[in-house]
């Protein structure tokens, strides 16, 4: 048996750019394992892969719909590109009425359109580590999660020429699943990828510019969890003053030729010590479609 997919580029209003999506349309039938979705993950090869479900009665009165994230290695909890990829096709593709938020391993992210893409609301569990790599040379940077499992390095950079010249996530590509057992305790779970960032300043609009770079075992063309993440933690950090919601614009993948254009925008609580909610936005365009078989294990 065989199962309908569509590769979706999201981020960008334009084909083969941005970041790539593999989503696999499960029907209720058909029960995978977690071996067949990781080997499906594996065939495709692209940085995140999305396994759809076929909804059941309580998903379409719920208007839900129930989504599996995996990387080539590992299945994640949140990803910031497979949710406004999924989006985006439920909405702008296949146009299921019926469905309005996605339900992943990490919570229920209600969704709606924004002009030609999508807006999302971001399940968030902000934490800021301990220095967990405080014997290195780049342990002054803010280690930060945006949910357990999604553990960003955050490497603030002087200029657009220092941000071409990383190559590799700052703890090596071979430890970006093996670093989790340096965060605090109680978060010693997922990825440990580095987040290279430019402050590029702010529009008259107040929404701030940032170009970024993200690393962990591949160089990822566009990173929404890790640009809420970073977005988040700007934040928190410049919370005393200014506005309760900040506008960013994260730009993402030009040192790769796959330009992605993230919208990210965080609400602070009263207190501004805490963050009361983090939408995440952009497009995505279809650019194949097929199946694929399941994978005998």
């Amino acid at each position: 048996m065989a199962l309908e997919f569509a590769v979706l580029d999201v981020f960008t209003s334009k084909p083969f750019r941005g970041n790539p999506l593999a989503i696999v349309r499960v029907p209720s039938e058909v029960g995978l394992s977690q071996a067949q979705k990781q080997a499906i993950a594996k065939e495709f090869n692209l940085s995140e892969t999305v396994f759809l479900h076929q909804q059941t009665e309580t998903d379409v009165q719920n208007r839900e719909a129930r989504i599996d994230i995996f990387t080539p290695i590992a299945e994640l909890p949140f990803a910031g590109h497979p949710t406004v990829g999924t989006s985006n096709y439920i909405l702008h593709h296949v146009k299921l009425e019926t469905a309005r938020t996605l339900v992943a391993k990490a919570g229920r992210l209600p969704f709606q359109a924004q002009g030609d893409g999508v807006l999302l609301s971001v399940p968030h569990n902000v934490h800021i580590h301990a220095q967990p790599f405080s014997d290195r040379d780049f342990g002054h940077y803010p280690v930060v999660s945006i949910v357990k499992g999604m553990n960003f390095i955050l490497a603030q950079l002087p200029d657009l020429e220092a941000l071409a010249k990383p190559t590799e996530n700052l703890l090596g590509t071979a430890n970006t699943y093996t670093a989790k057992e340096r965060l605090d305790e109680g978060w010693r779970d997922g990825i440990v990828n580095t987040y290279y960032f430019v402050d590029l300043g702010t529009q008259e609009d107040g929404t701030r510019n940032l170009r970024t770079r993200g690393l962990g075992s591949r160089e990822d063309p566009a990173t929404g969890s890790a640009a809420s993440a970073l977005s988040s933690y700007l934040t928190l950090s410049e919370g005393k003053g200014g506005p309760l919601t900040r506008s960013y614009h994260i730009t993402q993948g030009v040192e790769m030729g796959r330009r992605g254009d993230i919208h990210v925008k965080v609400v602070l609580e009263e207190n501004r010590r805490e963050i009361k909610e983090v939408f995440l936005g952009g497009e995505a365009v279809p650019t194949s479609e097929g199946k694929i078989q399941i994978p005998s294990l």
